[in-house]
């Protein structure tokens, strides 16, 4: 089922969920806005204290709701704040994908980037190098095309429910 190789739909803009925690890696997208730094404007990010609290039902969710990939953006593991948030959340990405895999799903369509402090360089090529990815990808086969239009808002409104 990849998809990956060809070439990207006409019109078509991937919608990309992107998970960023709030020490390391969102100092990469403050840095990246700092240096005007450009990037795919197609991810919508939502900040969390670590991703150590993101669970593998929401990135699961985040597919259903719309998204065509999903991101990750977190601490270098020997940075985190809360000591084991990366290491958690590479077990969940790791369960994500080989979900993802039994749905016939591209699993590449879920990345987990380490970001490091002010990085913002770095995340502006491994943002834009996943939005390429996933364009060439095509749309997710887990959201149905009449849903897309109302997708987002409603992907928006729980992650938004997920903060606390």
């Amino acid at each position: 089922m990849s998809r990956g190789n060809r070439s990207p739909k006409p019109g078509f803009q991937p919608r990309i969920a992107g998970f960023v925690c709030n020490w390391s890696a969102y100092s990469g997208v403050e840095m990246a806005g700092v240096q005007g730094t450009e990037y795919a404007a197609n991810m919508r990010l939502v900040k969390v204290m670590c991703l150590g609290r993101v669970h593998g039902g929401l990135l699961l969710k985040a597919f259903e709701l719309g998204a065509d990939g999903v991101m990750l953006l977190g601490c270098p593991v020997e940075s985190c704040h809360y000591e084991f948030g990366m290491e958690r959340t590479r077990e969940v990405f790791t369960q994500a994908r080989r979900v993802l895999r039994l749905l016939g799903v591209e699993p590449q369509r879920l990345a987990l980037v380490e970001v490091p402090l002010g990085g913002g360089a770095f995340l502006a090529r491994q943002v834009s190098g996943f939005v390429r990815y996933v364009g060439r990808a095509g749309p997710s086969p887990l959201c149905p095309t009449p849903r897309r239009k109302r997708a987002l808002p409603a992907m928006e409104a729980a992650v938004s429910q997920t903060r606390g």
